[in-house]
């Protein structure tokens, strides 16, 4: 269900923030606490490979079409066949799916036909030939060995049953001005088939009868949903290059077009379901991001190397996660396992006693206790106090009743055996003493910003706790060279947040 297109930086920077001030200011959800076995080379393919998508079958074999028209198999213990299969000089493989009889198909850009490869080998070159033009970039299988591409080249879903019988025009997406593109094919336990489109930022379904909606989900403008995939409850998940954003689409359609917001820059291109209900994203950054089915956000899960450029992702039935990383024609495989703690959430709020620090977790081995660690700049820390742990799921908290102006914070976790991990950090700052601050608009689209305060000098942060503007308060204050986002203007010991578009 892998898919992959031409790859394109991330340039957008999309926030959005409640305003509502319901919420404490720069306090959050974090990550859990998890360790990992990175192979960072696990299988080298040849330099021009590019493998551009991976998949994995029933046995832990590892397929990728490669930009070189060929497919290569790496067994589980690593053993790599380069040219596996070889394609059309003319065909592209960007996208590659494997059936329940360990079947393999790829869909072939250039040429626009899915071929086929037996498990022992057997290659058909054309075993589907789908429309000129149509440019499959997707495909997905269904649990009757009906094979699904989706068409950038004229928007539609194109259908190839298990005997090679073609319907090329299976379903219309949108189409015209503000064309589907569908870069991501995905099928739930209903067969119900799913495309996450790229170029108008929607999410289609067509049901198994073939009744499509074109626009079942509508996501930000600009997300540029690039990989889809589906738990077993029928939630949809979409990774979206654009915004750096996971959004998630229950099955009623109800849309979270923000379920994750990860690392400025990430750019996430592909996705996949892994044990347990999480989420793994593969990241233009050179990254693996993990979101718990809860929405706990680890990013990054895993690093891999800088030149490395992942592709694609595939996850074994062992939970090991592979990519297929086109930069320098390598194979990475993460292990996981878990450390001691399993943090559900971190948060921090300031109250008249202090700053109040709380979290959670959902299991705990050995676990001897928590450092709190302060920090005024988000960079040295220092430990203010200690809680000991309780060895089960339990909810913490602690209060900070000396913090400063803005106070960052972390969890220095400590096992019985003197091992240590850190969470997440999370900001807090103090709230306003009656200084009389107001601004407005909260929602900045002019780069004007018009504030009320008997204070005189000003200071702006970022949602990272950073100065990004300072000087002597005025009635019209210039924001214009901000980037868009949420940030938090401070006179004295007021705060106030606004957006700047």
């Amino acid at each position: 269900m892998e898919c992959f297109y031409t790859r394109s930086k991330a340039a957008f920077f999309i926030l959005f923030m409640a305003l509502s001030g319901l919420l404490p200011i720069f306090s959050g959800l974090v990550v859990s606490m998890h360790a990992q076995t990175v192979q960072q080379v696990w299988a080298t393919l040849n330099p021009n490979a590019a493998p551009q998508a991976i998949a994995v079958d029933a046995l832990g074999n590892v397929y990728t079409a490669n930009a070189n028209n060929t497919i290569s198999k790496i067994t589980a213990a690593a053993s790599v066949t380069q040219s596996w299969a070889i394609l059309d000089p003319s065909a592209n493989p960007v996208a590659i799916a494997i059936d329940v009889s360990g079947n393999v198909y790829t869909a072939n850009a250039n040429n626009h036909t899915v071929s086929k490869i037996t498990a022992a080998g057997s290659v058909t070159l054309i075993w589907a030939q789908l429309a000129d033009g149509a440019n499959p970039t997707c495909i997905a299988i269904d649990l009757s060995g009906n094979v699904y591409t989706g068409n950038t080249g004229d928007d539609t879903v194109s259908k190839i049953t298990a005997a090679g019988v073609v319907t090329q025009t299976w379903a219309q997406l949108v189409s015209g001005m503000s064309p589907a593109k569908p870069l991501g094919i995905a099928i739930d336990l209903s067969n119900n088939v799913y495309t996450a489109n790229h170029r108008n930022h929607t999410v289609s379904k067509i049901t198994a009868a073939g009744s499509v909606t074109p626009i079942w989900a509508q996501l930000t403008d600009g997300a540029t949903p690039w990989s889809i995939t589906i738990d077993a409850l029928g939630n949809v998940y979409t990774a979206n290059s654009g915004d750096d954003t996971v959004s998630k689409i229950t099955a009623a359609g109800s849309v979270t077009p923000i379920w994750a917001q990860l690392a400025m820059g990430a750019s996430p291109i592909a996705i996949k379901l892994g044990m347990s209900n999480s989420i793994y994203t593969a990241n233009n950054n050179n990254v693996i991001s993990k979101i718990t089915s809860t929405g706990t956000l680890t990013d990054p899960w895993a690093t891999l190397n800088p030149m490395a450029f992942p592709s694609g992702i595939a996850i074994d039935a062992s939970g090991n996660i592979y990519t297929a990383n086109s930069g320098n024609s390598t194979i990475s495989k993460i292990t996981a396992s878990v450390l001691p703690i399993e943090l559900l959430s971190f948060s921090g709020k300031n109250t008249e006693s202090g700053n109040r620090l709380t979290w959670a977790t959902a299991s705990e081995t050995n676990n001897k206790g928590f450092d709190i660690e302060r920090s005024t700049d988000g960079t040295t820390f220092h430990s203010i106090g200690q809680v000991k742990g309780n060895n089960k799921p339990s909810s913490y908290q602690f209060v900070d009743n000396q913090p400063f102006k803005m106070s960052f914070y972390r969890l220095k976790q400590v096992d019985f055996d003197g091992t240590t991990t850190y969470s997440n950090m999370v900001s807090v700052a103090q709230k306003g003493k009656g200084e009389g601050l107001k601004i407005y608009p909260t929602l900045v689209t002019d780069g004007f910003l018009t504030v009320e305060t008997a204070a005189t000098d000003f200071s702006i942060y970022n949602v990272s706790g950073q100065t990004v503007q300072s000087g002597t308060t005025a009635q019209r204050i210039d924001i214009s060279a901000l980037v868009a986002g949420m940030y938090i203007f401070s006179v004295g010991t007021e705060q106030a947040k606004f957006v700047k578009q």
